[in-house]
């Protein structure tokens, strides 16, 4: 099992920003990511570290919705 990098206070409260951005809950996002709610959370909330792969295309998808929704 790989051990990847936990998050920093300030990347953890950019993701939260972006999600509230793009005006998406937990479930709705971890929807889109083809994951669990609680992977999102714990990315959110500092429990576990982040696949750098899997928080590019998690800031991606945040990016095309708030893009999308401000237009």
């Amino acid at each position: 099992m790989r051990k990847y990098p936990v998050l920093t206070k300030e990347e953890r409260e950019e993701l939260k920003q972006m999600r509230k951005e793009a005006d998406l809950s937990l479930p709705q996002i971890a929807e889109y990511m083809h994951c669990v709610p609680s992977r999102i959370s714990d990315l959110e909330r500092k429990k576990k570290g982040v696949d750098p792969d899997f928080l590019e295309r998690l800031k991606k998808r945040y990016k095309l919705i708030i893009q999308y929704k401000n237009t």
